[in-house]
């Protein structure tokens, strides 16, 4: 039992090995939850309080409650979610729920410095104990610097997500002029996140990963191809936008012609064909790569596909990890590195067909040598 102790926590997870993982998006969309709601509540807090009649200098109290409220978060993330990583996220929404419960029904407390200055303490240590508490969970699997900071990146765009917050919560106070629907939200925000964490049990990655393996025969493709296929629906849409921009200020009237119909739907054809293929080059490229030899660091095709499509920053991230993967099985043949993983960092971000080219050449050259290797 010893043995096996040892060796699990000696274990090194990789993204890969996160990613395929409930407790790591569990994590990930309560921290969505939680961020999406802090940011919307902060938003309209003002408004709300001064229709309770609360001065601006009250509400400057809750804010810096806000803000005292990232010690307490700090607190609990470095102290208490290393041993009790779900206790440590729960507490605080239960508590913060509780809170916000008890000002619903209460407009007195809207504007009481003491009421706001200990909300803003809670709601700033709900919102400052997961980013942190998620970089501890991740740092218990011992990961290496890339798949660290790649699952960490993911994890950090709940926070860009949150930016969008305020139109949703703007929207909601508008209805009723009141606090009624902005607070019921931010309750179902935080009812929701307690939903995704109670069954994910130890948040820690202090376990030995999950094995799997989905190979698929690998096959060549031109890198050329492959980044003409996915740059041109994006350069198509935009030619047609900047067209139909110069006949309007040309006072040309085709906006409502079917000729202008008909070209807005064989870009959307184009640029949704695009967008399946990409969706394709992703499950093959993952499973291909796995059937050259099989790797910890490899997702399963389906579970590649859909984080490449459906995550912020997730195409991104993928497309670093396989980079720094065929850079390490060229370095076990006795090779250089075949590519560049600061180019490749810089044109997943700027143009990915590029990066996916340059990812796609590489693993082209990876078949080849290992093919002779195998002979």
């Amino acid at each position: 039992m010893e043995n096996t102790s040892a060796s699990a926590s000696d274990t090194e997870w990789t993204l890969a090995d996160f990613l395929s993982t409930y407790r790591y998006w569990a994590v990930f969309l309560s921290s969505l939850l939680i961020a999406v709601a802090g940011q919307g509540l902060s938003t309209v807090f003002p408004v709300i309080s001064q229709m309770a009649g609360s001065s601006a200098q009250t509400i400057g109290i809750f804010y810096f409650g806000s803000t005292l409220g990232w010690v307490v978060g700090a607190f609990l993330a470095f102290i208490v979610a290393g041993r009790h990583g779900r206790s440590a996220l729960i507490t605080p929404i239960l508590v913060c729920a509780v809170v916000a419960v008890a000002f619903l029904p209460a407009p007195a407390l809207w504007g009481s410095p003491g009421s706001l200055l200990f909300f803003g303490l809670i709601l700033g240590a709900l919102r400052a104990v997961f980013p942190l508490a998620s970089a501890i969970f991740l740092v218990g699997g011992r990961p290496g610097k890339i798949d660290f900071g790649c699952a960490l990146t993911l994890m950090s765009t709940t926070i860009l997500i949150s930016a969008f917050a305020p139109v949703g919560a703007s929207w909601l106070y508008g209805l009723d002029l009141g606090a009624v629907p902005v607070v019921s939200a931010f309750l179902a925000c935080l009812l929701l996140a307690v939903v995704l964490l109670v069954p994910a049990g130890n948040l820690a990655f202090d376990d030995a990963p999950r094995p799997r393996h989905k190979p698929i025969a690998t096959r060549r493709r031109s890198p050329l191809l492959v980044a003409v296929i996915l740059i041109t629906p994006p350069i198509l849409i935009l030619l047609a936008a900047v067209g139909i921009r110069l006949f309007q200020a040309n006072d040309v009237g085709i906006s409502g012609s079917s000729i202008a119909l008909l070209l807005t739907l064989l870009v959307f054809a184009i640029a949704v064909a695009g967008f399946i293929y990409l969706a394709y080059w992703v499950y093959r490229i993952h499973g291909e790569l796995a059937g050259a030899a099989p790797s910890p660091r490899l997702l399963t095709p389906l579970a590649a596909m859909l984080i490449a499509i459906l995550v912020p920053l997730g195409l991104p991230v993928l497309v670093m990890t396989l980079g720094d993967l065929l850079n390490e099985r060229a370095r076990d043949r006795g090779r250089g590195n075949v590519v560049s993983i600061a180019w490749l960092g810089i044109w997943s971000f700027i143009v990915p067909p590029v990066a996916i080219a340059m990812i796609q050449n590489a693993a082209n050259d990876s078949y080849v040598v290992g093919a002779d290797k195998a002979s």
